[in-house]
């Protein structure tokens, strides 16, 4: 049901679409119209959860209003005429450079999210094998526990306050059947999708030529700089420093930290491991595709769709808000000096309807759940230059962004006014990236850099066409030009053939085990103490509260978790302490495996003396301590009435 779920919502976006957009081509459509489908199951489910739990009923009632609101777009819209304008009709090369990035995501996503191993594990790549579990528990625990809004399972007590919006819709799949792996991959490939459609017709609609797209398209998304030189020196004496970047881990010509290299390729180390990334560029493609063509066509139709996406957007993907947010400032001063004295007043009028409907959506996000996070953790604070403590400013950038850095400055000279106007958004983004810094880890600033490169890469993308064109005749222009693309993308080209040999084992036979019992056998609010590892499979698998998880996640959402760590620590070391602290906090399960044996040094014989074992399998056990927790073993039909 979670698949007809998924597929009722795409066609309703699909159908809306074909009716709201219909002076477009039908590549416009498509794309714009799946965007709108995920939009709608992101949200719809969500805002309905709030008033009844995220139940399967939910999710019905979120798709009957889906239905009503298709049914009454396919009515009262207006109808124009369905000329499909030039720049919206892809050229086939287009179509095969989005097909070919689209299915090089989507490989690489059926790789790297839980593949099942032969003997029964789950296997990730390397670019996944950090994040996934984070998100992993966030879909399991909404869909499992059906509290919304929900806490974190790994800091139960604590709203949860990352943008968890693309995982709700993951759990909205899998609440209603669909396995846990496909729950992630589904909407993932309709987001790739949508991720390099959206930034094709965006790069189409600003530059106006097809050809000059398909640079854009290999500068964005095999974007890397100049790190692919730390690996070729010497490498003739000592092959090793080649070959590593397809055996060790992250070091790779876009990611290596030793060396200062922190520009990550963006299908490796955003779309493919981030799914807020990938699932608010998606929405991000779209809302700037919408707001130029609001600019450049002056339809208020534009600036309604993109005010309804804008505003929803701080909890699928924050950073990609603050980017929309920071470039739609920037256009609405700079536009509006090039306005006369007719124009101006309905300039405004487009203007203030799109920011007050941005605002009136995006608002209760941002103080129910950004601002509170932000406030804890102390997020912003003054800090220049971004990760760079090593190069000097100008180095630093040329050799991480490569080429396209080396060429913005030819490419603003060669600008003509309009993509000066488009450009400054872009410099707004850049100028505050490098100054203030939005969350505790420095590195996450990269989202705001990247939407800042999004224009880059079409601004320089359109100059190198326009170099090409004007080189015509000269021997060795497309020598040239290959040797250009194969510059900038050749860092790029190294990683992503590192991703595509990386295997990394997440979980073993014996975790799946455990986290199918939790999940047959035990409360769906059951508090376990676990180790802190990151690929916790109480958390992850079995969508289970743990007393405190890894401070990998934790530190960087701003949570204080050391007291909770004090305890837990306690409660493995001193068997004395532990029946005061387990009833402290409630704790109805001990989880003892080799990582709590290795992490707290002991070998749990007086819980095994204790408690009763209610499962073992390999070096895994788990014993129930609290008094529901024994008599859900002992009945386990009553487990639906001894919920706290």
């Amino acid at each position: 049901m979670g698949i007809a779920l998924f597929v009722f919502f795409l066609g309703c976006g699909l159908a809306m679409s074909r009716r709201l957009l219909a002076e477009h081509g039908p590549w416009v459509r498509a794309w714009a119209g799946l965007a709108g489908g995920l939009l709608g199951l992101i949200w719809l489910p969500a805002a309905t959860a709030l008033l009844t739990g995220f139940t399967p009923r939910c999710q019905w009632i979120a798709a009957g209003m889906m239905g009503v609101f298709t049914l009454l777009t396919l009515r009262f819209a207006p109808l124009p005429a369905a000329a499909s304008a030039p720049s919206d009709r892809p050229s086939r090369a287009e179509r095969g450079m989005v097909a070919l990035f689209t299915l090089l995501i989507c490989l690489l996503l059926y790789t790297h999210v839980i593949y099942p191993d032969a003997d029964g594990g789950l296997s990730v790549g390397q670019s996944t094998y950090g994040d996934l579990a984070l998100h992993l528990g966030i879909v399991t625990s909404i869909a499992e526990q059906g509290e919304f809004p929900p806490d974190y399972s790994i800091f139960p007590g604590h709203r949860l306050n990352y943008p968890f919006l693309v995982n709700s819709l993951s759990a909205s799949l899998y609440l209603l059947g669909t396995p846990l792996r496909w729950a992630i991959l589904l909407p993932s490939f309709a987001m790739a999708f949508c991720v390099v459609a959206g930034f094709t017709s965006l790069a189409r609609e600003i530059l106006q030529n097809r050809s000059a797209v398909l640079w854009a398209q290999v500068l964005f998304f095999l974007n890397g700089g100049f790190g692919f030189a730390y690996f070729l020196e010497g490498a003739t004496k000592n092959p090793e420093n080649f070959f590593r970047i397809f055996t060790g881990f992250y070091q790779t010509p876009t990611n290596l930290v030793e060396e200062n290299i922190r520009w990550s390729n963006v299908i490796c180390d955003m779309l493919v491991p981030q799914r807020t990334t990938l699932a608010g560029w998606c929405f991000l493609m779209l809302c700037l595709w919408l707001l130029y063509l609001g600019l450049t066509r002056h339809r208020r139709k534009y600036f309604i769709a993109a005010g309804v996406g804008a505003g929803l957007l701080p909890m699928i993907h924050t950073h990609s808000f603050l980017g929309l947010g920071i470039i739609s400032a920037t256009w609405l001063w700079v536009f509006m000096a090039q306005q006369s004295r007719r124009t101006i007043r309905p300039y405004l009028r487009h203007w203030i309807l799109y920011g007050a409907i941005a605002v009136g959506l995006a608002a209760p996000q941002l103080f129910a759940w950004t601002f509170q996070q932000a406030d804890e953790g102390r997020f912003l604070k003054f800090h220049f230059d971004w990760v760079n403590h090593d190069d000097i400013w100008p180095w630093f950038w040329v050799k991480n962004v490569g080429l396209v850095f080396v060429l913005l400055p030819a490419a603003l000279w060669a600008a003509n006014r309009r993509l000066l106007s488009l450009y400054s958004g872009a410099i707004g983004i850049f100028v505050l990236a490098d100054l203030v810094l939005f969350q505790p880890n420095e590195y996450d600033n990269n989202k705001l850099f990247y939407v800042w490169y999004v224009l880059s890469c079409i601004l320089v993308g359109g100059f190198l066409h326009d170099l090409h064109r004007r080189l015509e005749g000269l021997p060795g222009r497309w020598i040239a030009s290959a040797l250009v693309l194969f510059i900038a993308s050749f860092s790029a080209i190294l990683s992503i053939g590192r991703e595509v040999v990386s295997d990394y084992r997440l979980f073993d036979r014996h975790q799946v085990a455990a986290a199918e019992f939790i999940r047959a056998h035990t409360p769906k609010d059951a508090l376990f103490i676990t180790s802190d590892n990151h690929n916790n499979p109480v958390a992850a698998l079995a969508g289970r509260n743990i007393l405190v998880g890894t401070p990998i996640y934790l530190y960087f959402h701003g949570i204080g978790y050391e007291t909770r760590r004090s305890a837990l620590e306690r409660m493995y070391s001193d068997p004395g302490a532990f029946p005061e602290l387990s009833a402290q906090y409630r704790v109805d399960y001990v989880y003892f495996s080799s990582y709590e044996r290795d992490k707290f040094k002991l070998d749990g014989r007086h819980f095994e003396q204790r408690y009763p074992r209610v499962f073992a399998s390999g070096d895994i056990g788990i014993y129930a301590v609290s008094p529901r927790a024994i008599a859900a073993q002992a009945e386990p039909s009553r487990l639906s009435s001894i919920q706290r």
